[in-house]
């Protein structure tokens, strides 16, 4: 439990005597970070008692990656930093996966981890952390941290906490290693005032720009490509839609952006995707598509030719690297903007679609699945019941790891407004729905649920610190005894599968043996009343449910990428 006490005043003049910890932690907490997820160790003792005696709740966590899923999440869910403290070595190492994931998802996620005192470097200190000692990029700016440096002296502060002040404002995701060593971190600092920064908008888009998009889109049938990166203009999007009667497509992790029931709504790209999608651009005669919120990234598209309209795409986004990037044989029209503030400057220039609503094929309803009364459960049959039960009967969040459950939720689950839909689709970490949902249940306060396959939930899993916290995490187990998706694309691909199976495992019991509640579902009847069971429960809960291996998730698309993928390349002797 914390035990904060009223808030640090800003450093400065008149303003008491405080540890480097103590003033990073007070610092944290007034940039908005509420929750703090990460293990304590020798040289980070220190941060973590300033630390837990701020306005930062610390939840202390079994692994340092899934701490870092689960601050993950958190930010994404509040729109807000977090925090990952972690000690030296093997806690920062241990930590990359889930910050790594954090850079490619756009969440806002600050690592404070400990380190080897000056004095004691290169002579062999355990945990020992230098640039010497750890991979290149872990202590510096790069792939994984937009921000990353070394406090060696209390005058750094000020520098230092003005760039995290900048980054966590910014318009996209900001992930920053504040590396401590451990001498440093009870220094006393005393400094100037540090002066607050202002948000400002992202970048807006030229008149140019501005009047070159609205003719498009006036004279030529066009569709919109929906992502993730929208999720904060969803009446807008929705707005310019139906103004100019455009067929909409998500990308997976866009779920929900634009309700899937609605007319417009022509189906998922990427994994899992709509069959439908492709053809109901040829049947409204497109001829550009508006990309908002998606670097139309392999698993978005697959990078399929039929997604692309003959006259290619406008594409909107505060990076002007990734126009044509995914497709650089295709026209592409790129408007530098952040998505917000072209949808408001674009909306009021465009006038209502004057004509009739283009035609677009049906979306096919599959008749619901009727319980089999003998045999394992059927995926689909079990996503279909998590469409029911968790979806439309609850406010849950849902979160699938990748594999199988990905792969299905994607394809299966239909969701009509934003923010219940996650899935760690691009960096594909298993681990990362298993752990993450901690943070996602945290941050709402109420139960959100995990779909998971076996071998993620064996991999890496934080079912004790849920049940220490109380968090009201639900797992959703798909046993099917293998590493499924890894099993059907070998045999997809015309391989036979390799060390594939596990060992069956029944999750119920060591949920219990962890203080969690936990049930077993063996045949299709039992699982509504299971499901129901596990969001009510209010605490930690982990449905083992035993799937049928046979079943192929539909995973087409992302077979014939990787055959496109090996086809193509070309190697000399």
């Amino acid at each position: 439990m914390n035990h904060a006490p009223p808030p640090l005043p800003l450093v400065g003049p008149g303003a008491p005597r405080a540890s480097v910890s103590e003033v990073l932690a007070a610092f944290l907490a007034r940039l908005g970070v509420e929750v703090g997820y990460g293990l304590g160790g020798g040289t980070i003792v220190p941060f973590c008692h300033a630390l837990a005696r701020s306005r930062v709740r610390v939840l202390h966590c079994r692994h340092e990656s899934g701490a870092a899923f689960a601050a993950l999440e958190e930010s994404l869910a509040q729109d807000r930093p977090t925090v990952v403290f972690a000690t030296a070595g093997p806690g920062i190492t241990n930590a990359i996966t889930g910050l790594a994931a954090a850079r490619i998802e756009g969440a806002k996620v600050i690592l404070v981890s400990g380190g080897t005192s000056p004095s004691q470097r290169d002579r062999g200190a355990a945990q020992e952390t230098t640039a010497r000692t750890l991979p290149a990029g872990l202590l510096s700016d790069g792939p994984i941290f937009h921000y990353a440096t070394t406090l060696e002296h209390p005058s750094q502060l000020p520098v230092i906490l003005r760039r995290l002040m900048v980054g966590a404002r910014a318009v996209e995701g900001f992930v920053a290693h504040i590396h401590l060593p451990l001498s440093v971190q009870e220094a006393i600092f005393e400094g100037p005032v540090l002066a607050d920064t202002e948000a400002l908008p992202g970048p807006a888009p030229s008149a140019d720009a501005l009047d070159a998009v609205t003719k498009i889109l006036t004279e030529e049938p066009c569709a919109l490509w929906v992502g993730f990166g929208a999720r904060k203009a969803v009446s807008r999007v929705r707005a310019l839609a139906e103004r100019r009667a455009m067929p909409v497509m998500c990308s997976p992790r866009a779920k929900g952006i634009f309700p899937e029931d609605h007319p417009l709504f022509v189906g998922t790209t990427g994994v899992g995707s709509h069959a439908r999608v492709a053809s109901s651009l040829q049947a409204a005669r497109i001829q550009r598509t508006l990309v908002l919120g998606t670097r139309l990234w392999e698993c978005t598209s697959f990078w399929r030719q039929d997604l692309v309209p003959p006259r290619g795409f406008i594409h909107v986004d505060v990076n002007p690297a990734v126009f044509g990037a995914a497709y650089p044989a295709a026209e592409t029209l790129g408007v530098q903007a952040e998505i917000g503030v072209f949808l408001s400057a674009l909306l009021p220039r465009l006038p209502t679609h004057a004509g009739a609503p283009p035609t677009l094929p049906r979306l096919p309803r599959t008749p619901p699945l009727d319980p089999l009364t003998e045999g394992a459960v059927r995926p689909r049959f079990l996503f279909e019941a998590v469409q029911r039960v968790v979806v439309e009967s609850s406010d849950a969040a849902v979160l699938t790891e990748a594999g199988s459950a990905f792969v299905w939720g994607n394809h299966v689950l239909r969701f009509q407004e934003p923010g219940r839909y996650r899935s760690g689709l691009h960096f594909g970490s298993m681990g990362h729905a298993t752990t993450g949902v901690l943070g996602a249940a945290h941050a709402r306060g109420k139960a959100a649920v995990a779909l998971v396959g076996d071998g993620s939930m064996l991999m890496l899993e934080e079912v004790s610190t849920a049940v220490r916290y109380g968090i009201p995490a639900v797992w959703v187990v798909l046993n099917d005894r293998q590493y499924g998706i890894v099993e059907h694309g070998m045999r997809a691909s015309g391989y036979d599968p390799v060390e594939t199976t596990l060992p069956d495992t029944d999750f119920s019991l060591i949920a219990r043996g962890l203080g969690a509640l936990g049930t077993r579902v063996e045949r299709e009847g039992e699982l509504e009343a299971a499901l129901g069971e596990a969001l009510a429960a209010g605490k930690p809960f982990v449905v083992d449910v035993r799937v049928d291996p046979e079943e192929r998730p539909p995973i087409t698309s992302r077979v014939r990428s990787l055959e496109a993928q090996t086809a193509k390349e070309s190697f000399s002797p």
